[in-house]
């Protein structure tokens, strides 16, 4: 039975990329989005290059939604081997006009509903001896007013990565960050999506660094 890639918060570009190169290495793809469209416009994308897709909507502020999804497309397996949280909510907006509601709506989004996906599939990723990935960002550890919410959301994100990597070695699970210092486009040298999803599969393929910065 080929190994299996679930992301969450799906889109096309970074997502679809590391999509793309761990169905080159033998992967299945299951997705997750709130947008139905969207999903549908990527799963023709990858089913055009041969690849076996299958998508749930869910908004990545529910964890109801998100464990529901999760249920779906883990029907008829014993668990995901690999699962990619590449949900987050990207916005400019000064930190002193954030209001303490957006504020922590944002944070579940960013990270808390991270922790409630590895929740959700732990039991599958300790069966497998899985991975569990992490997309951060440069603003996790060099943070900007600008992009207040945000700047928290990566922080975040990057304290829940280390802390997952050092509690789940003993269950087998590897659990890796990928940061991203740079706005990704498909012409970088350095930030394009096809380079990232390489970094990606670096991460699970090798098992062993915490972070990756990029």
């Amino acid at each position: 039975m080929k190994k299996s890639l679930l992301i969450i918060g799906a889109g096309p570009g970074l997502s679809s990329s590391v999509a793309e190169k761990f169905a080159s290495e033998g992967f299945n793809i299951k997705l997750v989005s709130r947008s139905a469209v969207n999903l549908e416009r990527i799963k023709r994308k990858l089913e055009a290059q041969g690849i076996d897709v299958a998508f749930s909507t869910a908004d990545a502020g529910s964890a109801t939604q998100l464990r529901e999804s999760i249920q779906t497309l883990s029907i008829g397996s014993s668990g995901f081997d690999v699962v990619l949280y590449n949900a987050a909510v990207v916005k400019a907006r000064d930190i002193m006009d954030e209001s303490p509601e957006e504020l922590t709506r944002e944070f579940t989004v960013n990270v808390a509903n991270a922790l409630s996906v590895l929740q959700a599939t732990y039991e599958g990723l300790k069966h497998t001896k899985g991975a569990f990935l992490l997309t951060g960002g440069g603003l996790g550890i060099n943070p900007s007013a600008d992009y207040g919410s945000l700047s928290i959301g990566k922080a975040g994100v990057r304290s829940l990565a280390y802390q997952l990597h050092e509690r789940l070695k003993a269950d087998g699970i590897y659990v890796g960050l990928l940061t991203v210092a740079g706005f990704i486009n498909p012409d970088s040298e350095t930030h394009a999506p096809a380079l990232l999803a390489d970094l990606f599969w670096k991460l699970y393929a090798e098992r062993t660094e915490v972070e990756i910065h990029q």
